[in-house]
């Protein structure tokens, strides 16, 4: 064909509609949603705990070899990425239609950012030797597919990539290198100011859940000792440092929403002496004051209550250990104060729910799957069980329901799920061969105020009972429809019946030819059993003798 002799761009794509990507929220039972994985089989399905509610209700969304590896859903569920040699795809929706398609060979991991706007795909060499120049990580703009920036392999690490990490506005994200952490503005993808935030030998660094600014550890350098600091960006204001010595080990984390910081401190006195201390950074009071709570034991796990202001602690040495609670607040003023410990305990993951006030204290993987569903508000155990050689355990966003799974990436044998109540009854159980993965899909945040939710909670009692009211409907509704269904299949029988009978009396006159008798009755009747034998062959064998 001739060439045009003047250029003239292609129409761009008509847009396509998308629909509700929160349809699910519409829910008129308010019901969650869940993802599972098992074979080449991937089931979206809704929780539904009503006695009555049958399978064929509770599928939201079915399809065979929809991924070649695993699920993945976006923080605020809008989104479940789907994973492929080519790249990754995103499905949203009522239907899980089509919602972006984003090309980078065999990626390996995605990160979203938290308020969905961007995607990371991360990808490295199945060999070292095949470490040559490629793009190891891209970052997307998940609503228009566009690829903003390409990152190429660190020559430091040939086998995995240095992750980014994202502050919870998605203005920045941000990475370390040997003696500094980049951050880049997601604005135009370029490092902030054009200058990296020094810190000599920097080992971690995490971002505040809710404020802008990150918390990192440094290392003791020449005449430095080891600190961490506290750093507000854009302005790189030092919010806050804590120097500190003799440190064999740091961990940082921060408290859901942003409210406290702690840093647990492995101090090596000596080389069989090791001690162990929690630095409280308060970071929305004055001056953020930090409190120092020493443990005379060793800390193999920490975790925040969401929502609240309690933590929890496992101590000791294991595989039994204390788990010890404590509070931020004495009487409502800052202090920490130590609540409550369990003794020889057998836990090694703590779980708490999304809501606070409820937790599971499991004994994971090789510890056969023991579960405490502890109330933190009333210091008790509300039950204890167990879900055999349980590899993994996750709340729903609500913080009402719990699953626990047997993964076969993990676990070849008791393959499945069980869903569980928040006070640990058990509410369904499937087992499935090759069963991989259950994710709960998230929530948004939500859109109430914080007085409009103390609002709610003050005036809880009138609307629990107008749910339980529309339970009991419910309850009476599912009742009747059983009762009317047993009646159908009552009546079925008795047409049955009655055609059976019908035909019995039709065929009397001929049971009485053949009985020689003008009733039916079986009790005038003799059952005489007769044995007969009779010889069909016989034969005569001459056996020789040797």
């Amino acid at each position: 064909l001739p060439s045009p002799k003047e250029y003239a761009p292609p129409p761009p794509p008509e847009p396509t509609e998308r629909g509700n990507l929160r349809q699910w929220l519409l829910d008129a039972k308010s019901r969650d949603q869940y993802v599972i994985r098992y074979g080449d089989e991937s089931e979206v399905l809704w929780n539904d705990p009503a006695p009555d509610a049958k399978d064929k209700d509770k599928e939201v969304h079915r399809r065979k070899k929809w991924t070649d590896t695993g699920h993945m859903w976006s923080p605020h569920g809008t989104y479940i990425a789907t994973f492929h040699r080519p790249g990754i795809r995103l499905w949203g929706g009522e239907k899980f239609e089509a919602a972006g398609r984003f090309m980078h060979n065999n990626v390996k991991r995605i990160e979203f950012s938290p308020r969905e706007t961007f995607v990371v795909t991360y990808t490295w060499p199945d060999r070292p030797g095949d470490a040559d120049d490629y793009d190891a990580a891209i970052v997307w703009d998940v609503r228009t597919g566009e690829k903003k920036r390409a990152f190429k392999n660190d020559e430091r690490s040939k086998e995995t990539v240095e992750p980014f990490k994202w502050s919870s506005d998605d203005q920045y994200f941000a990475k370390m290198t040997e003696d500094a952490i980049q951050v880049y503005s997601s604005l135009d993808m370029k490092v902030l100011d054009k200058k990296s935030f020094k810190f000599p030998g920097v080992r971690d660094f995490c971002w505040s859940p809710t404020q802008s600014c990150f918390a990192a550890y440094v290392p003791s350098f020449e005449q430095s000792p080891a600190r961490v600091v506290v750093t507000e960006v854009p302005s790189r204001k030092e919010l806050k440092q804590k120097n500190l010595v003799n440190i064999s080990d740091v961990n940082m984390q921060w408290h859901p929403d942003g409210t406290y910081l702690c840093v647990k401190v492995d101090r090596q006195k000596s080389k069989k002496t090791t001690t162990f201390s929690l630095e409280m950074f308060r970071m929305k009071d004055k001056d953020i004051p930090i409190e120092v709570l020493e443990i005379p034991t060793n800390v193999l796990g920490f975790a925040w209550e969401p929502k609240g202001h309690r933590f929890c602690l496992l101590h000791g040495d294991p595989p039994r250990v204390d788990v010890s609670f404590y509070t931020m607040l004495k009487e409502g003023k800052p202090m920490v104060t130590h609540l409550k410990t369990l003794e020889k305990k057998t836990v090694n993951e703590i779980y708490w729910s999304p809501a606070g006030h409820h937790v599971v204290l499991a004994g994971m993987k090789n510890l056969n799957g023991v579960l405490n569903f502890f109330d933190v508000d009333a210091l008790e155990s509300m039950s204890e069980d167990e879900h055999f050689m349980c590899t993994d355990l996750e709340w729903d966003p609500t913080g009402r329901y719990v699953t626990t799974y047997v993964s076969a990436f993990r676990q070849p044998m008791e393959n499945g799920f069980t869903i569980w109540n928040f006070a640990g009854k058990r509410l369904h159980v499937v087992n499935r061969d090759k069963f991989f993965q259950f994710i709960w899909r998230p929530r948004p945040p939500s859109l109430l105020t914080n007085k409009q939710e103390r609002e709610i909670r003050k005036n809880l009692p009138e609307f629990s009972a107008k749910y339980l009211e529309e339970d009991r409907k419910a309850k009476e509704l599912a009742d009747t429809a059983h009762i009317r269904e047993k009646d159908e299949k009552r009546a079925v029988f008795n047409q049955g019946e009655d055609k059976r009978k019908k035909l019995y009396m039709e065929w009397q006159q001929e049971r009485r030819e053949i009985r020689g008798c003008v009733t039916d009755d079986e009790d005038w009747y003799e059952l005489v059993e007769e044995t007969f034998e009779e010889v069909v062959e016989s034969s005569e064998e001459v056996v020789g003798t040797v």
